[in-house]
């Protein structure tokens, strides 16, 4: 990837306050949004190419736009026999109703079978997608513009673990040689470093990426996408139906 520092304000989001403070905090403030009420589907539209989930802001004059660069991600996991032996787990990957990039899968046999491992395991699986787009744009020698394909990242989960470990937690174990205050290896850690690893990656390249801990009512097609791999056939909720111009 490239190497330029520069700051990029063409490609900051319009989704929310960009002042720089809030721009890289990874906890996502809804509030800073004058559309948000109560529910994620406030502030959300749908591409009308590509089913994708895009952020609505209100702009000076009042009207409500799409933000087109942003890049909105419901993550998910699930877990067969949870806490016993034989378990199973899986990940889904939500990006909108019929989007090209919706993913689920087992997750790898190495790790722990948990569903917190789960949950983890779909938000890496998450930005490690967006940057394939990201790779490819600076590949083809687009500069950081609002030209490149994302210029902002929101995983949306109900998984208070992923959440308050990606945006406040690992910050701290970094420091402390990824163990706890009481001096015990952190659970996980290996999966929390590679998380944070993605997000700093991101960050080189003045994309923000944010994570929102939502009630489980509004994580369904994410919810539903993950227990596809252990048992079959789902039925996805579409958060917000795709309809082709």
């Amino acid at each position: 990837m490239d190497s330029h520092n520069e700051p990029n304000t063409n490609c900051f989001t319009k989704f929310v306050n960009s002042d720089p403070e809030t721009l890289y905090s990874r906890r996502f403030i809804p509030e800073l949004n004058n559309l948000y009420i109560d529910r994620p589907t406030d502030i959300l539209d749908a591409c009308p190419g590509c089913g994708a989930l895009k952020g609505l802001f209100k702009n000076r004059t009042g009207a409500i736009k799409a933000d087109n660069k942003s890049q909105i991600i419901f993550v998910d996991g699930a877990c067969s026999g949870n806490g016993q032996e034989g378990a199973r787990a899986s990940y889904g990957v939500y990006f909108g109703d019929k989007a090209y990039d919706n993913s689920s899968g087992l997750i790898d046999k190495d790790l722990p079978q948990t569903n917190q491992v789960a949950e983890l395991y779909a938000a890496i699986m998450a930005l490690k997608i967006v940057r394939e787009n990201l790779y490819e744009d600076i590949e083809n020698g687009i500069p950081r513009t609002g030209n490149r394909h994302s210029c902002s990242i929101l995983i949306i989960t109900d998984s208070a673990y992923v959440v308050n470990g990606a945006s406040s937690w690992v910050l701290k174990w970094k420091e402390n040689g990824f163990r706890t205050s009481t001096g015990s290896p952190v659970k996980n850690a290996g999966l929390f470093a590679e998380l944070d690893d993605l997000i700093g990656e991101f960050k080189r390249h003045h994309v923000p990426v944010w994570f929102w801990h939502v009630k489980r009512e509004f994580n369904r097609s994410a919810d539903a996408m993950a227990r596809v791999p252990l048992y079959g056939d789902q039925e996805i909720p579409a958060l917000i139906p795709f309809i082709k111009d």
